[in-house]
């Protein structure tokens, strides 16, 4: 990674944001106007290939400190290692904020905390360090027209009018941190292809500590206290224009895998099931309308599901949840078992050059990661299922066992 533009002052700044792009030229202007509204003050942006002009742009920005990179994409955990190196040295004791260029943080709308600083300072007085936000998908009615310029969140809602409800969400606790998920089944719906709910919340304003990090994507990151308010993250990536934009990402596909081109192409396609699964925010109030505001709230829910606060206590006093033995001794059984240990050389040599994508490459999680996290990340490998022929002669010969045993028992 290498700094293009640097802001003198740049550590002095008290509300960073951190975002890593390529390509979207059409969104930066009202991006850095919203969350100039907010109350941010220096914009870190890291450039992955950009050839649409978005360099020019943001050179003749005074608030912009500008890095790019030449590839590594996926070998940098995508984008997050870079995300983390920035935020060490220069969002140290900050609240900052890491977002996609077409995430648009709307904060909590019961109130009338209208800023960043106003937001912050009542997350203080509650101790915590980081704001839980549901992803919310906005569409155009047409994708595959010309991108559209907006000046302001307004226009860009104006142009892209059609919202995920969050009747169209399905909600579960997990195991792991933040300990409540919510996955959303619009794009499923709207592409015609069945199971395929994506995670669909982010942690996007969080306290910057020298113990802090995020592990895979702002979807997961260290534990920490979440408020009890939650604010609500737009999502515009189906934006007018979205065929050109997936088509010129083709071209350098290193930040898509084969699912998500395969779900994007399918929405193009099926683009006029659209107004089935979602809300027009034109035939109601905006968003202050739709289901997401109106009780039983998202809100209500996650005030009910919010234990980070309960977890960091016990990490604080070092009591261990039972299931934290188990997930080390789990872990330590995975980790060292032949077929993981056979298989882990050639991960490596793929994963060096760019074969192999950050998600399929377990070992970036160092130790220092939640053991949950861990685990999570060898199961969803495909290399769990490959490497399965080696650990398949052993579940027989456990079963064979079991089996005897229970027939020594019944004739007792």
């Amino acid at each position: 990674m290498k700094s293009i533009k640097l802001i003198e002052a740049a550590k002095d700044t008290t509300f960073p944001l951190i975002c890593v792009f390529r390509d979207e030229l059409d969104i930066l202007p009202v991006f850095l106007h919203h969350y100039r509204s907010l109350g941010v003050t220096c914009f870190h942006l890291v450039d992955t290939g950009s050839t649409d002009n978005s360099i020019d742009y943001l050179l003749k920005q005074k608030d912009v400190q500008l890095y790019t990179v030449d590839g590594g994409y996926p070998q940098a955990n995508a984008g997050v290692d870079w995300v983390n190196k920035i935020a060490k040295e220069y969002c140290l004791g900050k609240w900052t904020l890491v977002v996609d260029a077409d995430e648009f943080l709307q904060l909590p709308a019961k109130s009338n905390q209208v800023s960043l600083d106003q937001t912050t300072r009542c997350m203080q007085k509650e101790l915590a360090f980081a704001l839980y936000t549901p992803l919310i998908d906005f569409f155009s009615d047409n994708l595959q027209g010309d991108p559209t310029n907006a000046e302001t969140l307004a226009e860009l809602m104006a142009i892209a009018p059609n919202c995920v409800p969050y009747k169209s969400y399905i909600k579960k606790r997990i195991q792991a941190f933040p300990f409540f998920e919510i996955r959303s089944r619009a794009r499923a719906q709207i592409s015609g292809i069945s199971n395929y709910f994506v995670k669909s919340y982010k942690i996007p304003l969080v306290y910057w500590r020298p113990d802090f990090q995020y592990i895979r994507s702002t979807h997961a990151c260290t534990p920490i206290p979440l408020s009890d308010n939650c604010a609500y993250l737009f999502h515009f990536k189906f934006r007018a224009g979205f065929k050109k934009r997936l088509e010129r990402e083709l071209k350098n596909p290193d930040r898509m895998n084969a699912d998500v081109y395969y779900i994007s192409k399918s929405i193009i396609k099926n683009q006029e099931s659209i107004p089935k699964y979602t809300l027009d925010l034109r035939t109601m109030n905006g968003f202050q309308g739709s289901d997401w505001l109106s009780p039983p709230d998202f809100n209500n829910d996650w005030q009910i599901e919010n234990q980070s606060k309960a977890h960091y206590f016990e990490l604080m006093t070092n009591q261990k949840i039972p299931s934290e033995s188990y997930l080390a001794d789990n872990l330590t059984r995975l980790t060292k078992s032949f077929s993981w240990r056979i298989s882990k050389p050639v991960r490596g040599f793929l994963f060096n050059r760019g074969v192999l994508r950050h998600d399929h490459y377990p070992e970036r999680l160092e130790r220092d990661h939640p053991l949950a996290d861990q685990t999570i990340a060898i199961y969803e490998s495909f290399w769990w299922l490959v490497t399965g022929i080696f650990r398949l002669p052993v579940a027989m010969y456990r079963a064979i066992l079991w089996h005897k045993l229970g027939g020594r028992r019944r004739s007792k």
